[in-house]
């Protein structure tokens, strides 16, 4: 009789196993160029993701090599010029604009490669609530500097279609490079950019790596660092040119169409929580505006 109880609530908890199955992710992202003690351009931008493994979806096809994914995504992106406190906008070397936005993707990565198709559409000006968050944040922080906030881009409904090809090529089982092909286009933005990754140390294979931000259904550790270089050719840029339909009334200004990129980093992953720390660089993306560079942090947990 025991044995037979015992044989019971074994089977029990093996489909209580199998039913927490990890396959959903949530994912902080928080973007600052604080981390570097500057106070311009691409300033902040603080995003929520919610990620699900599925079966199968119209656009991808789940198989036996491969694993699709949705991703949900909402976001504010915080952009000023150099000169913060200024109400004359010839002091400014780019529009104040604000981004707030929701997203949804679906994508596809096997072995060697990935796929991605992005729908992004959101808000910009006094809407947006970019300039509040940013006057809150330096009011917590007890920061001095004075935003003026003249002039902002105004209000627009915008979206983007986004679509991201990587390809990976293992090197040797510490050291990856990987091709991003990544074009844009919309109302907000226009563009085409190529970048070139390089991972070294303890990964997962691809379709089961915090290096894409994949859903681990292993739970494996991952700890490992990242160099990435970048080109981006800009067509539009309506947070910097404003409509690309009409001339705005209220200041914008030209865009810089090749932009470089840089960054680098590390990232360690426990069974089941990823931390990632990422600097970035940009050059110049208005003719008036310099360089600039910023940090990401990262968490994301697999459940």
């Amino acid at each position: 009789m025991k044995t037979i109880q015992f044989l019971f609530l074994l089977s029990i908890f093996g489909y209580l196993g199998n039913a927490q199955k990890i396959n959903e992710q949530f994912e902080l992202k928080i973007e600052n160029d604080k981390f570097l003690l500057v106070d311009r351009y691409y300033t902040g931008g603080h995003f929520l993701s919610y990620r699900k493994s599925i079966s199968t979806h119209f656009i991808f096809k789940k198989k036996q090599d491969n694993t699709v994914l949705l991703n949900y995504k909402i976001g504010n992106e915080i952009y000023t010029p150099k000169n913060l406190s200024s109400f004359n906008t010839d002091d400014f070397d780019r529009p104040f604009a604000g981004w707030l936005f929701g997203s949804f993707e679906v994508g596809t990565i096997d072995e060697s490669s990935a796929k991605f198709l992005t729908f992004e559409t959101g808000i910009t000006g006094n809407e947006s609530l970019s300039g509040d968050l940013q006057v809150w944040f330096h009011e917590v922080l007890g920061l001095d500097n004075f935003t003026s906030w003249e002039e902002e881009i105004e209000f627009k409904w915008l979206f983007n279609f986004k679509y991201q090809y990587l390809r990976n090529w293992n090197l040797n089982e510490r050291n990856t490079l990987q091709y991003e092909f990544f074009p844009a286009v919309g109302t907000k933005d226009i563009f085409l950019e190529n970048n070139i990754h390089y991972f070294f140390g303890n990964y997962n294979e691809l379709k089961n790596s915090s290096r894409l931000g994949s859903i681990d259904a292993t739970s494996t550790k991952e700890f490992y660092g990242l160099i990435s270089a970048g080109y981006r050719y800009v067509a539009h840029n309506t947070l910097i040119q404003g409509s690309i339909f009409k001339e705005d009334v209220l200041f914008t200004t030209d865009i810089s169409h090749h932009i470089f990129k840089l960054k680098f980093g590390a990232v360690y992953k426990t069974k089941r929580n990823a931390f990632k720390l990422i600097y970035n660089f940009n050059s110049k993306e208005t003719p008036l505006s310099t360089s600039h560079g910023f940090g990401t942090f990262i968490f994301s947990r697999d459940f």
